[in-house]
């Protein structure tokens, strides 16, 4: 585990074996035999102490989360918090939508539906906002009466292992984390006992996963990148568009699946947009996200050279660097 601000070995992870595959499998299908039939009112209380504790860990998990993948403190704490009032959100989900009464079709009858569990559900996670997007996924399917497997992202498996203690206050088994790359998250999604896969990644991912459950009829939620169109017409208030512009291209050194990628700009206002947008960037602090900055690291050297490479191709087609375009000169290492 390398902090991306240093370059320092800070940990080490090793990914789960077959066996443990196998164990982590089986331990999910049976607890949720039991899991299932705890009321939603239980289930509710549970999830709103998980959130508790998230709340009591926060400064904690922020920093590690920062150490581990490079984004601001402010924004890790940010996510600790979204993160809790996520769990706190399906713990009422839970208690108040298990189905409802319909209003009779035929004279003498009273229809009703119910929602059920689906059984094991495998979520496996990115590393741009790894706590958040868990417990969008995870407390969801918890809340639902389900058990969890989770392959976080080998960048943020050191925090996402500390972080799951939040749900420590389930039953054990209801929620587990297995580490490891490709492999392991594969042999979860192909498992003929895993009954649906929560994926958020790239592209080319997303299709191997639809894929594969499909062969099963597996349930999927998948959310797969995202290339966002910037538009600004000459009705814009252009300094609010630049101020937004730069927020949404840099928010977590645009590792985000909603971050402003591509600009169209008017030509009645393309110059004037790029002044203000230029001015706002080169405002942006950057370095070491446990220090007072805007922006951190990438979150590893492969990040780091694949956004190299872009820049590297925008030069070579004519595309000018009006300010920064690469390492600042006052920090000599980090990605």
């Amino acid at each position: 585990v390398i902090d991306p601000a240093t370059e320092e070995r800070i940990g080490e992870i090793t990914d789960a074996t077959p066996a443990e595959i196998e164990r982590a499998v089986q331990v999910a299908n049976r607890v949720q035999k039991q899991w299932r039939k705890v009321n939603y009112h239980k289930r509710s209380e549970l999830l709103h102490e998980a959130a508790h504790h998230m709340r009591q860990e926060r400064a904690l998990v922020a920093e590690m989360l920062t150490r581990e993948m490079g984004k601001p403190y402010k924004e890790s704490v940010d996510e600790v918090t979204w993160s809790s009032t996520a769990t706190d959100y399906f713990a009422e989900i839970a208690r108040h939508d298990a189905g409802k009464v319909v209003g009779p079709v035929v004279d003498g009858q009273i229809n009703f539906t119910t929602k059920d569990p689906v059984g094991v559900v495998v979520v496996v996670l990115p590393f741009n906002y790894p706590l958040c997007l868990l417990c969008w996924q995870v407390a969801a399917a918890v809340a639902c009466g389900n058990t969890v497997i989770i392959k976080p992202s080998e960048l943020t498996t050191t925090t996402t292992l500390k972080f799951v203690e939040a749900f420590n206050v389930l039953p054990p088994g209801v929620v587990q984390v297995l580490a490891g790359g490709g492999a392991v998250g594969k042999a979860l999604v192909e498992h003929p006992k895993t009954h649906m896969v929560a994926f958020t990644g790239s592209v080319p991912t997303g299709r191997i996963v639809a894929e594969a459950c499909a062969r099963q009829y597996k349930r999927t939620l998948i959310e797969t990148s995202g290339n966002d169109p910037f538009i600004v017409m000459p009705s814009a208030p252009l300094d609010v568009a630049a101020r937004g512009a730069a927020f949404g291209a840099y928010l977590n050194c645009g590792q985000l699946c909603a971050a402003s990628e591509r600009f169209y700009v008017h030509e009645a206002v393309h110059d004037e947009f790029v002044d203000r947008l230029t001015h706002y960037a080169r405002k942006a602090r950057i370095g070491n996200g446990l220090e007072k900055v805007d922006m951190g690291p990438m979150a590893c050297e492969r990040e780091l050279k694949r956004y190299t490479t872009l820049l590297n191709r925008a030069k070579q087609e004519g595309g000018k660097v009006l300010v920064g375009g690469g390492r600042p000169a006052s920090l000599g290492k980090g990605f």
